[in-house]
């Protein structure tokens, strides 16, 4: 049986942990000549929007989206300069619910992404995105643990 891996999705949240999962990604694109398609999502929790008195610029979501394509810009000049094929999605939502949806778009074949490894009460109160992907993704995902962890 052979596994084609055509597209490699790749969430992107622009931590100390970001270079580690790319650099996973980039092994395994090189290795089964697969496209990259990096993604991140941007959210703002609602309990901050439900905060009384609360007040965002009205180009606050045109900077955050602004500034997320051009850090992916950065990785993704990066991994052309590797000779990899790469597309850079910015998009707004909880990242779990835009993971999952940009993978089923897309047709990835496979998500790589980060863990950080939280257990305990940390992992209770701030959840586990890839957690969430992995229960729900269309197709198979690598979790890449943190170094520092």
């Amino acid at each position: 049986m052979t596994i084609q891996v055509r597209s490699i999705l790749v969430p992107v949240d622009f931590s100390e942990h970001a270079d580690a999962v790319i650099d996973w990604a980039a092994h395994l694109a090189e290795e089964h000549q697969s496209k990259l398609v990096l993604l991140h999502a941007y959210h703002l929790p609602v309990e901050f929007q439900q905060v009384e008195g609360a007040y965002l610029p009205a180009d606050f979501w045109n900077s955050v989206k602004d500034e997320s394509k051009k850090q992916l810009a950065v990785y993704g000049d990066q991994l052309r300069q590797r000779g990899l094929e790469v597309d850079e999605l910015t998009r707004e939502g909880y990242p779990a619910t835009v993971i999952e949806e940009a993978a089923e778009e897309l047709t990835a074949d496979l998500i790589v992404i980060g863990s950080r490894g939280r257990s305990g009460l940390k992992h209770l109160l701030l959840g586990s995105i890839a957690e969430r992907v992995v229960q729900k993704a269309p197709c198979p995902v690598l979790t890449v643990k943190s170094p520092h962890s």
